[in-house]
C-alpha cells in the first residue's frame, strides 16, 4: 500500500485551503480529540497526506499516546500504534521543532514497526511537536513512502497546523478554567444561599416536622442535590434510625425505619456519621450501593447535634462525583450544625407548648417546666397581675427581684419595668396594648433592646375549656443569631481584610452613582488604584502582615474621601474608587494628589518602616459614557499607563489608551508568529576594552540585540518592549536568543575567534522557575560556548521586582560561571547601595548620560560619580551608546573599562564578527588618556 505521490502533487491552492480549514476548526471550538480527528481529515483530503496521527504526551509514562484516530481500520492496527516512547525523539523535538526520518526502516528503536512500516510502504517520518502555552504537549505525525514528499513548504503548512492545534488546546484550557471559575462562584453563592435559607428555617419554623420536611426541600431544591433525607434516633431501640422527613427519594425507596447494624447499612456513611459524630462522605459503588439511592453517585451524612448528642444524621445524595466541595462541605457542616439547634429550640419549644397544655391539670408540674427554660416567661392572670415569672426572664431584662418576688405585681407596672430595656419604649408599650387588644397568639415577633441586642417574642393567651385564664409572655435572646446572619450577609459584600465593599457591591453603588450623575448633571469620578511593587512588602513581612499594611492604606485612603465616596477593594492590592459631584478636572487632580501623597507617609509595622507609593488612574462620566464595567475597565487601564510613566502619579484616561492597548495586542501577535515562522533575528555589537588590550585585539565581546525581521526592515525592540516580558512569550523568546546566540559564538570559536557574547534577559524568563533548565540545554547543544564565557544582563528594574528571588538566580548564575550584568544603570529605581547586594560584574552606563557627555556638567558629574563608585566596589562599567570620539576619550579620561557604541561599531549579523574583531584597532588616544589618569591618581596619593 502506497502512502503518497510526492508533494509536487500538492498545489499551492491546496496548502492555502488546508490552512483555510484549519483556521475554521479553531472557530468552532472543539473538543481536543475532535480537533485532532478534524485535523488529520483536512490533511489527508486537502494535502493526500496519509497515515496520520495525534498523539498527547504522557510525561508520567514518558510515553506518546494515539488520540486520533480513535478508530482504527482493520488491517491497520500495525502502523497505528497505541503509544510509542519518548526515547525516539530528538532534543530539537522538544525546542519545538519538526524531526523528520529520512528512512524509518533502519532507524534504531523501530524495530516493533519495522514490519508495518515494510507493509504498507513507508519509508519517512516526520513529528511535529504541538506547543501549548510554550511547552510541547502532543505531536502530529505523518508516515510517507518517500522522503520528498516533505518538502521545505510541507513541513512549514505541517508546523502550521501543529500550532493552530496549540492554539486551539490552549483556547480549550482558558474555556475549561473559566467555566470552572463560573461553576466556583456559583456554587459559592448556592452555598450562601443554603446557609441563609436554613438559618431562616431554624428561626421561622413553627414545628420540628416542618423545620426538618424544610431542610430536606432546601437541599433539594436551592442545592440541586438528587435527595436529601433526616432520620433521627428512635427513642426505643439506639440501634435504629426513624426517617422523619425526606425529598427526592421514591415512596417506600427507604422506608421509615432501620437498623443501623443490619449487614446492609452496618458499614455506610451514615452509620459511621452516628458511630463517629463526624462528617462522612462516600462514594459508594456496585454491592456497597445501598437499595435507596439507585441512581446516586455520592453520599454525605452529617450527624445532627442536639443537646451535646448524636440525636440523628442529615443526608443528601449527589448524581456528580464532585457535587460536594470545600465550601459545600463547610457550609452543610454549618447547616447540620444550625438544624441541631434548630431541633433542640424546637423540642424546646414542644416541651413548653406541651407544658401549657398540661396547666389544667398540674399548676405546680406547669411552673417547674417553666422554671427550667432558658428563655424568659411570664404569666399573667386574668386579673392583670403576674402570677408566674422564671429565672430566665429576670436575667434577660436585668431586674433585681426574683421570680417569687415578681409575682402578684400588676400588670402596668411590670410592663413599666421592662420599658427600661427597650431601645424605643414607648414604641413597645404601643406594641403590647395592640397584642393584648386582639389577644391572639403572637409568634416571632422581634424587639430590639437596649446595648444592640434583639429579642425573639412570642403570646400566647391560655384557655381553659374555651375560657380565658390568663396570657403568657416567652422572650429569647436571639442576638447570637441575628450576628450571625448579619456575618452571613457581610460576607457576601465586604471584604474580609478591610472592611472595604467588594467588587460585587462595588459595582451595584457605582450604578446607583452614575444614575445620580445623570440626573445632577455633575461629573462623576471612577478611579482604580494600585500600590506599588506590594509583592515585595509580603515577601519581606509575609501575607499577615501585607493585610495589616492594605487594612491602614485603605483607612489613610479613606481619611482623604468624603462620607459619600466609595472606596471599594478590587482584589490583591487593587482598590476602586467612585466620587461623585465634582466641578472640574482640576478639583479631582487635587484629591488623587491628597490620596498619594498620604500613601507616601511610612507604614510602621513589625519595628520596620515600610515606604510605599501608589498607581491611580481615573476616568470621568459622563465624557466617558460605557456601562459601569466599562467605566472600572477605563480607569484600569489609566493606571498601568500611570505605572508605565514612573509611577507614584495619577493618569486620565483617554480613548487613545484603549487604541495602545490593541496596539499591543497586535504586536504581541506579530511577535508570536515571527517566532513560529523564524523571522527573529540576532545582530552584534561590539564592546571593546579603552585601558589595556586582555581580550583578542582588545574586543571584550559581543553583544546578541534582537531584531524582527518584517520583511522590508529589522524592527528594534524599543518598538516591541512590553512583548520581551509578556507571561505567555517571555520565555520562548528567551529560549530563542539563547539558543541562537550560543550557536553564533560556537561558530566563531570554529573559526578561531574565541570572543564570548553577552544576551539581555528579561525579568520574567530570569524568574521563571525553568529558567535554568532552559540554560542547561542550550550549553548542552553548544558546549564550548562556557571555555570562552558568555554572559546575560537584566534591566536595572528587573531585580527590584522581586529582590530575593533575583538574588538567588544572580548567585546561581555566577556560581556557574554565567557572568552578570546590569543593563540600562540610571534609567530605573536602583541604587548603588542596591548593587552591592547583588552578584553582578558589571553595569552599563545608560546612553542617556553618555550622549550630552561633553556639553552637559551634570551628566559628566553623574558618570563620574557612577564609575568611580563602580571601581571602589569592584565592578566594571561599561558606557554604552558612544557615538562620537569626543564621547570615548573623554569616558576614557574619566576611567571607564569599557565602550560600546555606533562610533565603534553598528549592530553587524554574526558571520560579519570575525572580519570586524581582526580589524579592530583601538584609538591611540585612549592610551594617553589611561595613562595620564594613573598619573594624576598617582600624583594624589
Amino acid at each position: 500500500m502506497q502512502t503518497d505521490t510526492g508533494s509536487a502533487a500538492t498545489s499551492g491552492e491546496s496548502f492555502y485551503a488546508a490552512l483555510s480549514e484549519i483556521g475554521q476548526l479553531l472557530m468552532r471550538s472543539l473538543e481536543p480529540p475532535v480537533l485532532y480527528e478534524a485535523v488529520i481529515e483536512v490533511l489527508e483530503r486537502r494535502l493526500g497526506a496519509r497515515l496520520v496521527m495525534v498523539g498527547d504526551l504522557d510525561r508520567s509514562s514518558e510515553q506518546l499516546r494515539r488520540i486520533a484516530p480513535a478508530q482504527v481500520a482493520p488491517g491497520m492496527v500495525d502502523v497505528y500504534p497505541d503509544s510509542l516512547p519518548f526515547s525516539l525523539a530528538q532534543p530539537a523535538f522538544w525546542r519545538g521543532e519538526p524531526q523528520l526520518e529520512a528512512d524509518v526502516r533502519h532507524l534504531d528503536g523501530l524495530e516493533m514497526l519495522r514490519p508495518a512500516y515494510v507493509r504498507h510502504g513507508v519509508r519517512a517520518v516526520v513529528a511535529v511537536p504541538v506547543l501549548k502555552f510554550g511547552e510541547v504537549c502532543a505531536a502530529l505525525v505523518i508516515r510517507a513512502a518517500q522522503a520528498d514528499f516533505f518538502s521545505a513548504r510541507m513541513i512549514e503548512l505541517l508546523q502550521q497546523a501543529a500550532a493552530s492545534i496549540g492554539l486551539g488546546l490552549e483556547a480549550h484550557e482558558q474555556r475549561m478554567r473559566l467555566l470552572q471559575s463560573v461553576q466556583d462562584e456559583a456554587s459559592q453563592r448556592r452555598a450562601l444561599r443554603l446557609l441563609s435559607e436554613m438559618i431562616k428555617l431554624v428561626t421561622h419554623s413553627v414545628d420540628e416536622p416542618a423545620l426538618l420536611a424544610g431542610a430536606c426541600r432546601v437541599a433539594r431544591c436551592i442545592g440541586g442535590y438528587r435527595a436529601a433525607w433526616v432520620g433521627l434516633s428512635d427513642e426505643g431501640d439506639p440501634r435504629a434510625l426513624r426517617v422523619h422527613a425526606q425529598e427526592g427519594l421514591a415512596d417506600g425507596a427507604i422506608g421509615s425505619r432501620f437498623m443501623l447494624d443490619h449487614n446492609a447499612h452496618a458499614g455506610d456513611a451514615v452509620a459511621r456519621a452516628l458511630s463517629t459524630g463526624l462528617v462522612q462522605l462516600s462514594h459508594p459503588a456496585g454491592a456497597d450501593r445501598p437499595d435507596w439511592m439507585p441512581g446516586a453517585r455520592v453520599l454525605l451524612a452529617l450527624p445532627l447535634q442536639v443537646g451535646g448528642a448524636v440525636a440523628g444524621c442529615f443526608a443528601i445524595d449527589a448524581d456528580e462525583v464532585d457535587a460536594f466541595g470545600a465550601i459545600e462541605l463547610r457550609v452543610f457542616e454549618e447547616m447540620a450544625v444550625e438544624l441541631g439547634l434548630g431541633i433542640q429550640m424546637q423540642r424546646a419549644q414542644a416541651a413548653r407548648l406541651a407544658a401549657e397544655r398540661d396547666l389544667r391539670f398540674s399548676l405546680q408540674y406547669f411552673r417547674a417546666i417553666l422554671s427550667q427554660q432558658h428563655a424568659g416567661i411570664v404569666v399573667m392572670s386574668e386579673d392583670r397581675r403576674v402570677s408566674f415569672a422564671n429565672e430566665a426572664l429576670c436575667a434577660l431584662f436585668g431586674l433585681s427581684e426574683t421570680p417569687a418576688e415578681l409575682e402578684g405585681q400588676p400588670a402596668g407596672a411590670f410592663y413599666a419595668r421592662l420599658q427600661q430595656s427597650y431601645e424605643d419604649p414607648g414604641r413597645e408599650a404601643r406594641r403590647i396594648q395592640e397584642i393584648l387588644a386582639r389577644d391572639e397568639p403572637v409568634r416571632g415577633d422581634e424587639v430590639a433592646m437596649k446595648g444592640g441586642r434583639t429579642f425573639l417574642r412570642d403570646f400566647t393567651p391560655i384557655r381553659i375549656d374555651g375560657v380565658l385564664q390568663g396570657r403568657l409572655w416567652h422572650q429569647s435572646d436571639i442576638t447570637g443569631q441575628k450576628l450571625h446572619e448579619a456575618r452571613v450577609e457581610r460576607l457576601a459584600f465586604y471584604d474580609v481584610v478591610t472592611g472595604l465593599p467588594n467588587r460585587r457591591l462595588l459595582f451595584d453603588l457605582l450604578e446607583q452613582a452614575r444614575m445620580r450623575a445623570m440626573q445632577q448633571g455633575a461629573l462623576l469620578a471612577v478611579g482604580v488604584l494600585d500600590l506599588d511593587r506590594f509583592r515585595s512588602v509580603n515577601d519581606a513581612i509575609g501575607h499577615a502582615g501585607g493585610d495589616c499594611v492594605l487594612a491602614e492604606a485603605s483607612a489613610r485612603i479613606l481619611g482623604m474621601l468624603r462620607e459619600a465616596d466609595v472606596l471599594a477593594r478590587l482584589g490583591g492590592d487593587k482598590f476602586a474608587l467612585v466620587i461623585a459631584g465634582l466641578d472640574s478636572r482640576e478639583q479631582l487632580d487635587a484629591i488623587s494628589r491628597c490620596i498619594l501623597q498620604a500613601l507616601r507617609a511610612p507604614f510602621s509595622l513589625m519595628g520596620e518602616q515600610l515606604y510605599l507609593s501608589a498607581s491611580v488612574g481615573w476616568t470621568l462620566f459622563p465624557l466617558d459614557e460605557p456601562d459601569v464595567e466599562g467605566l472600572v475597565r477605563h480607569a484600569d487601564l489609566a493606571m498601568y499607563v500611570a505605572k508605565e510613566e514612573g509611577r507614584d502619579r495619577s493618569s486620565l484616561y483617554e480613548p487613545a489608551m484603549e487604541l495602545e492597548q490593541l496596539r499591543l495586542q497586535a504586536m504581541r501577535e506579530r511577535i508570536a508568529q515571527a517566532l513560529q515562522q523564524s523571522r527573529m533575528q540576532l545582530l552584534f555589537q561590539p564592546i571593546v576594552y579603552i585601558d589595556g588590550l586582555p581580550g583578542l585585539h582588545g574586543v571584550a565581546g559581543m553583544e546578541a540585540l534582537l531584531r524582527l525581521d518584517d520583511t522590508d526592515e529589522l524592527i528594534e525592540p524599543a518598538k516591541f518592549m512590553h512583548v520581551l516580558d509578556d507571561p505567555q512569550l517571555a520565555r520562548p523568546i528567551g529560549r530563542y536568543v539563547l539558543d541562537e546566540a550560543l550557536r553564533c559564538c560556537q561558530s566563531w570559536i570554529r573559526s578561531g575567534i574565541s570572543i564570548p557574547v553577552s544576551i539581555n534577559i528579561s525579568t520574567r524568563h530570569l524568574l521563571h522557575p525553568a529558567f535554568f533548565i532552559d540554560i542547561d540545554a542550550v550549553l548542552e547543544n553548544y558546549p564550548g560556548v562556557m571555555d570562552v564565557g558568555f554572559g546575560i544582563e537584566v534591566t536595572e528594574t528587573g531585580p527590584s521586582m522581586d529582590h530575593a528571588r533575583a538574588k538567588v538566580v544572580i548567585e546561581e548564575c555566577r556560581r556557574r560561571g554565567i557572568r552578570v550584568g546590569l543593563d540600562d544603570f540610571g534609567t530605573g529605581s536602583a541604587s548603588l547601595s542596591h548593587i552591592q547586594k547583588l552578584d553582578i560584574e558589571h553595569i552599563k552606563l545608560d546612553q542617556s548620560f553618555v550622549r550630552d557627555i561633553p556639553s552637559d556638567e551634570r551628566n559628566l558629574a553623574i558618570a563620574a560619580g557612577v564609575i568611580t563608585t563602580a571601581r571602589m566596589l569592584a565592578k566594571t562599567v561599561i558606557a554604552e551608546g558612544v557615538e562620537t570620539a569626543e564621547q570615548g576619550d573623554l569616558l576614557a579620561s574619566l576611567g571607564c573599562h569599557q565602550l560600546q557604541g555606533f562610533w565603534i561599531s553598528r549592530p553587524m549579523p554574526a558571520a560579519a564578527v570575525p572580519g570586524w574583531v581582526a580589524g579592530w584597532v583601538p584609538p591611540a588616544s585612549w592610551g594617553s588618556l589611561v595613562d595620564e589618569r594613573q598619573s594624576l591618581l598617582a600624583g594624589s596619593v
